[in-house]
């Protein structure tokens, strides 16, 4: 059994819960419950801070095919980074719940936080290409 899911919400943000670790702002933290970012414009990044409902930020939360891992870390607990201007890399195991009520148990993927991401919620590089910055 997973003990980390993400849902992903309709127009909004991630909201993760279980047993993880968040590696932001320099300090590893042990989460029960977090709330990420996912659009783009928070000025709290890695965490939401409500600004995507001012900016119009568009996307169903149905998750696409991508995000699938070649080669699991074999790590037994999720450890979510955000990288410098790029996705939340999260490694270990984690369930992705999307709002058509689909939930994937996957390992070690990569989650857009820029909003531009064609394979939303799993990152395809569009953050090198559309500016992003965190």
């Amino acid at each position: 059994m997973i003990a980390t899911t993400v849902y992903v919400r309709p127009d909004g943000p991630y909201i993760v819960t279980g047993d993880f670790s968040l590696e932001a702002r320099g300090a590893p933290r042990d989460n029960a419950s977090v709330v990420l970012c996912r659009c783009g414009h928070s000025s709290n990044k890695p965490y939401c801070d409500g600004t995507h409902r001012r900016v119009g930020f568009v996307d169903p939360s149905v998750a696409s095919t991508g995000g699938e891992p070649k080669f699991p870390s074999g790590a037994d607990r999720l450890t979510i980074t955000p990288t410098p201007n790029g996705p939340l890399k999260c490694v270990g195991p984690v369930a992705v719940s999307s709002a058509d009520g689909q939930i994937r148990e996957m390992h070690d993927i990569r989650l857009c936080r820029c909003g531009g991401s064609a394979t939303k919620p799993f990152c395809d590089g569009t953050h090198r290409k559309n500016g992003f910055v965190a």
